[in-house]
C-alpha cells in the first residue's frame, strides 16, 4: 500500500515539474517573460512590483532546473522499465537549442 501512495505522489510531483518545465521554456525561449511584463505596465504596476515579478520569474526558472534534474532520475528509471522515449531529455534539448515548445498563440483582435 505505502509503494502505492508513494508511487502516486512521485507521478503527481513529476507532472508539476513538467508543468513547469514547459513555463520555464515559454517564459525563456517564447513571449511569456514579455506579456507578463507588458500586463504589468498596462495596470499600472510600479518599479518595484515590477523589478519583484522578474526576480520571482528567475528563481521559478532556478527552481524547475532543479526539479528537471530530479524528475530525469525518476524518468530515467520508468523509461528502462517501460522502454519509453524520456520526456525531460527532450526538453532539455529544446531549452539547448532555444526551441520553443508551445505553440505560438493567436492574438484575438
Amino acid at each position: 500500500m505505502t509503494n502505492i501512495v508513494s508511487k502516486f505522489f512521485a507521478r503527481r510531483r513529476v507532472g508539476r515539474i513538467a508543468v513547469a518545465a514547459l513555463l520555464a521554456n515559454e517564459l525563456e525561449n517564447g513571449d511569456l517573460q514579455e506579456r507578463i511584463a507588458a500586463c504589468l505596465e498596462d495596470r499600472g504596476a510600479d518599479p518595484v512590483l515590477r523589478e519583484a515579478v522578474a526576480k520571482q520569474l528567475a528563481e521559478f526558472r532556478r527552481t524547475t532546473d532543479r526539479g528537471m534534474k530530479l524528475a530525469q532520475l525518476t524518468e530515467l528509471a520508468a523509461s528502462e522499465e517501460h522502454g519509453v522515449t524520456t520526456f525531460f531529455v527532450n526538453i532539455e534539448a529544446a531549452d539547448r537549442c532555444a526551441e520553443r515548445l508551445l505553440p505560438v498563440s493567436r492574438s484575438v483582435a
